[in-house]
């Protein structure tokens, strides 16, 4: 902002009626500005309207980033870590983008044996595979049969052919899939690997209603709970399931991908 509206640190420090070391301080990431920090330097720089986002954010980013390691201690385990929540209660709308590993809600007990397994061997947790297995699976249940949940899904057509399973395993894994998608309540869509598209591949994320996104990465989890920025990310959905197919096309891209992983094509 300080650059855009053609500031010096100096002169945005008179601005603000502070002492320059101040600016200095923030822009090196030495201090965290105070909600009344920001007001003064957007208004600096002609800005007021966005201070009430950055302080949002500024807010919750303490709470926003978390290791795995460090979130699976938090809640006394990776089986713990797997049971229901109230947000997966009280969450109506689920949307779950993914362009590498199949939604935990549509997993088959041998593939979430098999993510789980490895997760817990890449980050020398204890082995508590087989009690997170039987959590994974009522979380979906409760998903997937329970209440008023809706569950759309929008899949990479690479994600289809990622096999961390025996083929046997793998085709019935897409098979299950197959199944789910027969359910009232749930939409899959698979995003043609030739498709035309309004936004590159993106992280896995989860998008609870409208009020929480979890993005996945290799060493943590990501939420993300300001307004806006969940905004975007429903945005990124909307437009990421608009290069998707459904309905017979979807079933057939699941379907050849399950005669591969069985080795008859």
């Amino acid at each position: 902002m300080m650059q855009e509206a053609e500031l010096s640190g100096a002169q945005l420090a008179a601005l603000c009626g502070w002492h320059r070391a101040k600016t200095h301080r923030i822009i090196q990431l030495k201090v965290l500005p105070k909600p009344a920090d920001i007001r003064a330097w957007c208004a600096a720089c002609g800005r007021l309207g966005e201070a009430d986002a950055i302080i949002e954010t500024s807010r919750n980013a303490r709470n926003l980033y978390a290791e795995w390691k460090q979130v699976y201690k938090a809640r006394g385990g990776m089986a713990q870590t797997q049971r229901t929540t109230n947000l997966y209660r009280d969450t109506q709308m689920f949307r779950v983008y993914s362009g590498n590993v199949y939604p935990g809600t549509l997993q088959t007990p041998e593939y979430s044996r098999s993510v789980l397994r490895k997760l817990q061997r890449f980050f020398l947790l204890p082995d508590e595979v087989e009690e997170a297995v039987q959590a994974r699976q009522e979380r979906s249940r409760v998903v997937l049969c329970e209440g008023r949940h809706v569950l759309s899904v929008v899949m990479e057509e690479a994600t289809l052919y990622v096999s961390i399973l025996p083929g046997n395993l793998h085709a019935e894994q897409l098979r299950y899939m197959l199944s789910v998608m027969g359910r009232p309540n749930v939409s899959i869509g698979i995003i043609p690997s030739g498709a035309s598209r309004e936004i590159w591949p993106l992280e896995t994320f989860y998008a609870f209603d409208s009020t929480e996104v979890r993005i996945e990465t290799l060493t943590a989890q990501v939420k993300v709970t300001s307004g806006h920025e969940v905004q975007e990310y429903l945005r990124a959905f909307a437009s990421l399931s608009r290069s998707a197919v459904y309905g017979d096309a979807a079933r057939e891209l699941i379907h050849k991908a399950a005669q591969t992983a069985e080795g008859t094509v």
